[in-house]
């Protein structure tokens, strides 16, 4: 799934990361302890890409990284090649 940062509003592709298709609203990643003690929520959110025509727009599911959240605790985080 592709990781974004959210921006004010704006979302900007930052990498990948190996998160199942089937996640609802919110992906939880288990740090360390026993799982229910430390942990991090990521949000599954839509980015949606605008065509040159009005039938090609097109929504996907993401990771949507708030301010100060860290990609590298994704599972398979692969970012973007500078």
């Amino acid at each position: 799934m592709k990781v974004y940062l959210d921006e004010a509003g704006e979302q900007r592709w930052v990498g990948r990361a190996d998160i199942p298709d089937d996640v609802g609203f919110v992906y939880e990643v288990h740090l360390f302890g026993a799982s229910s003690t430390i942990t991090d929520h990521f949000t599954v959110g839509t980015v949606t890409h605008l065509g040159a025509e009005p039938e090609d727009i097109q929504m996907e599911r993401v990771i949507l990284l708030a301010m100060g959240q860290r990609p590298e605790l994704l599972p398979g985080w692969q970012p973007l090649a500078s």
